[in-house]
């Protein structure tokens, strides 16, 4: 099994649970988010936050899913 792979995969649902998150805006995970990162921020900036991170993350997983093809 190939381990590169693997790791895009984890990367892309992780990435789709964190987009859940910025489109639903469940009350209790958005205060999950807030309360990881700063108390004071408000829901808009936690949902921000969110995407900011999925894309991130998704970008590692596609790049890992390349290295995983060669």
């Amino acid at each position: 099994m190939n381990w590169y792979i693997f790791g895009g995969v984890l990367c892309v649902l992780y990435a789709m649970f964190v987009y859940y998150i910025g489109f639903k805006k469940p009350p209790t995970l958005i205060k999950i988010v807030k309360m990881k990162i700063k108390k004071t921020m408000s829901d808009q900036s936690a949902v921000i936050v969110c995407y900011v991170f999925g894309t991130i993350v998704l970008i590692v997983g596609i790049v890992l899913f390349v290295l995983g093809a060669r």
